[in-house]
This record gives structure tokens, sequence and C-alpha cells, in this order.
């Protein structure tokens, strides 16, 4: 283990491994974002030399022990890095590095997969149904037409071809995502060996695409697709916090407050967890912690997702003391570390308010290109909620944007300052204020992200 991971994090950029026999198999960058649901792997990524993010992926059909195993080789990456601070990250951060979005596909290790260099002879056609918009995940389903719905678009792999079929009552950014997927598996796996071919306003004329799933007469309506994964629905439910303990030789875990939580309250020699409910679970590994107990703390939260009876895709975030991250910082009532760390970093989220339930999305490391013109977004500054409104939202969504953004605050659970504003913008109309917050802002981007425009680049 110590040779292979001898030159970790010396690069920056991300590393993904595979576990494979109990051990690290790392992938080659062609592969990435593709993740079998029968696997588990570790990522890191090096943002400048000694800043790191480490995280594990564990595909829903994946074993309890290899579950365990990826606990542990995080903290193996922890140790190759000389025990300098390494933090795993939710979701939306997980998701920000592959920005042409990833697939679940079926199988894994086990099942005898190997990679497809050159060769597509006897390739067996894939279909994968493409949920969420910058977010994207596009997971592998049953290869027949009635997979489909009219709502999302999917992705026909047939090696040298691959089709995107784009429904009616599929979202502008979400046919701009799924090209960008496409283009991902030509360009990065197949070196532009395939053609793509787009199905658009022709969704339902295609002989070949129809031939291959087997005709056209069973799709469903839009309905059926259901809400883009990962979606999280914002609630009144307060945050807890847990002493974790391992004692007596059986994992045991201690309420020591619920509603907020401030600085002084996590001791050194100890192991806590956060659980915020609707923002993830938090695992604090504090200096003093014995060096056992450093390594089971991606464990402690394994065994308290199931004590608690959560879903086995909460996600788990690893913190080392003097080095919370904003992200963890951000629900303490008072945090008076000895390190100044930012008291928050600007949020951006995507906003829905169908039927009465406000859902909100994280867009992790985002851009201006993040900023959808087809809905109304949420850019949290703390003082100040933004709420941006698209210049193609439908006239309900511009209607309830007040509501949206009211919604927004009620559910939220930030110890905020009292008086926090709610400013609208119109897209086209931002101020500098809201302009001032992104990287190098461009009034003219939105002319470039049409579904035109990148039909026409693949």
């Amino acid at each position: 283990m110590a040779t292979q991971l001898k030159d970790v994090g010396k690069q920056r950029g991300l590393e993904i491994w595979r576990i494979k026999n109990f051990a690290l198999e790392k992938l080659s960058s062609d592969q990435f974002g593709s993740f079998y649901i029968g696997d588990s792997y570790v990522l890191l990524y090096t943002k400048n030399p000694g800043e790191w993010n480490v995280h594990f992926w564990l595909g829903n059909e994946t074993t309890q022990d290899e579950q365990g195993a990826a606990a542990i080789m995080t903290v193996e990456i922890d140790n190759a890095l000389n025990g300098l601070p390494v933090q795993g990250h939710e979701s939306s951060l997980f998701l920000s590095y592959f920005k042409d979005g990833i697939r679940y596909l079926k199988g894994g290790v086990a099942s005898g997969f190997t990679h497809v260099t050159d060769k597509y002879e006897n390739w067996r056609p894939k279909l994968f149904q493409c949920k969420g918009k910058r977010n994207v995940r596009c997971k592998e389903v049953e290869c027949k037409g009635e997979s489909l719905n009219l709502g999302d678009v999917f992705i026909l792999d047939c090696g040298l071809k691959i089709y995107v079929w784009m429904p009616p009552e599929s979202g502008r950014l979400e046919k701009i995502k799924g090209m960008d997927q496409a283009r991902s598996i030509r360009d990065r796996e197949r070196i532009g060996k395939p053609e793509i071919i787009i199905l658009d306003s022709d969704w339902n004329t295609n002989d070949e695409f129809w031939r291959i799933l087997g005709g056209k007469e069973k799709i469903k309506p839009a309905e059926a697709g259901g809400e883009d994964e990962n979606y999280w629905q914002t609630t009144n439910n307060q945050l807890t916090l847990w002493r974790v303990s391992d004692e007596m030789g059986k994992i045991s875990v201690e309420m020591v407050s619920k509603g907020n939580f401030q600085y002084n309250q996590l001791e050194s020699k100890d192991a806590f967890i956060l659980d915020t409910y609707n923002g993830g679970i938090y695992v604090w590994i504090g200096k003093k912690c014995s060096p056992n107990e450093r390594k089971k703390a991606m464990a402690y939260a394994i065994e308290y997702i199931e004590l608690q009876g959560k879903s086995k895709n909460t996600q788990v975030v690893r913190v080392l003391e003097g080095a919370e991250p904003v992200a963890f910082t951000q629900w303490a009532s008072s945090w008076e570390s000895p390190k100044k760390t930012p008291l928050f970093i600007p949020k951006l989220y995507q906003c829905s308010d169908e039927n009465g339930r406000l859902t909100i999305e994280e867009i992790c490391n985002y851009t201006q290109k993040d900023l959808d013109g087809d809905d109304v977004m949420i850019l949290d500054a703390m003082k100040v909620i933004y709420v941006w409104i698209g210049a193609g939202a439908n006239e309900q969504e511009k209607k309830l944007a007040d509501n949206i953004a009211n919604k927004y605050l009620q559910g939220d659970t930030l110890p905020r300052p009292v008086g926090t504003q709610i400013v609208k913008v119109l897209q086209g109309k931002e101020t500098p204020a809201f302009k001032e917050i992104f990287v190098n802002w461009n009034d003219r981007i939105a002319d470039n992200r049409t579904v035109e425009v990148v039909k026409k680049s693949l």
C-alpha cells in the first residue's frame, strides 16, 4: 500500500481508485465519471500543494465489507499525506469534479467487467437516463423503449454511434448536459471515433433508434421520470451533535446538544457526529483521538447512519480539528477556533416549488454558466439572499419568487444575523454586488449556451 500511494497528492487534479479485493486499484483518466453500482471508490482531489479533499463513493449494490474497506482506505490516503488535513465533502462538491456529469453503470469488478478500448463488433447497446440539471447523473436503465419518458434526456450508447434523445418536455439545460455527456464519452473514452446523433425535433422519427429499443409504443409520460435525484426538501428539523465512544468495545453515541452547537462543545480527545438533517452528516475528529479512533472515524458514520435508520446514500463529511471547512463551521452558533476560518462562502441553489413543496439542489464550485435562464435560483450570501429570475422562467415561478425565498429562509437552520435581506435580480439586469460574487463575469455568456449552439459544436 505504501508503494502504491508513494506519489499521491503531489499533482493538482483528480485521482480515483476502485476497491478491488480490499485493495486500491487506480483508474485511468478516461474512466473518470463512470461508477459501477456494485463497487466502492475512493477519490482524492488536490486543489493546491498541501490542500486536498478526499471522498469515498459507495454503490447501491456494494458489499458491507467493501463499504468498510473504502472508509479505511481514506485513512490510508490520509497517512500517505503525512497526516496533513484532509476533508471529505458532500456530494455537491463531489459532483462538481465532473462537469459533463457522471454515469451509474450496472455491475462491478466482481462481474468481470473489462475496459473496451477499440473494438465494438460485439458491443451491447446501453441506455442511460439523465437526471438533474447542473449536477447531471446518467443512470443505466434497461435498454428498451419502456424505459423512456417524455420528460428526461436519454443517451443510447451503441459503441460507434451515440444517440442523445431529447423529448419535447425535457428542459433546455438537461439537453445541453446530455450533449456534454455524449461528447465526453466520444472524446475522452473513445478518442473521437463515435458519431453523435442528436434526436431533438425528430425525437420520434429515427427508425434505427427505435429498432434498437424495440419500438416506441410504450413511452411513459414525463411524470413517470420522477424528481431529479439528490434533491432535498427543506425542513424545520433541528440539528444534533453527538459524542462517539467505543470504550466498551462497541460503538455508542450520546447526544450533546440539539438545535445548535458551539465550538467549545467539541473536545480534542473525542470524535463527534454533527447531524444537520438536510445538510448531511459531519464526523469531527479531535487532535488527541487515538490512532484507532481516527481510523474508525468513517466507520462511525456508517454505523451511525444505520443506527438512526437513515438512507444508505446519506452524505458524510470527515472533518479534522483545526482544519474545519466552512461547510462545517457554518452550522455553529458560535465559532471561536484559534484558526481563522471564513464565516461563510456564498452558495448557489437551483430551486423548484412544484405543488407547493420547495426542493433545492446546491451547485458546488459554481460559475456563471450554472445560472440557468429557465429557472429561479437562490444565491445565498448570508446577509443577503439573492433571488435570480431567469428570462425563460415560467410566469408562475416569477410570481412566486418572493415566496420561494421566504420558504428557503423558513426551512433554514443556519445561524443568521437579524435583518437578512431578500433581493430580486432579473437575468440581464444583475447588480454589481451580485456580479462580484462570480469570477470573471461575462454579460454575453448566455448567448453561447443555447441548445442550437451546442448542437453545432458537436
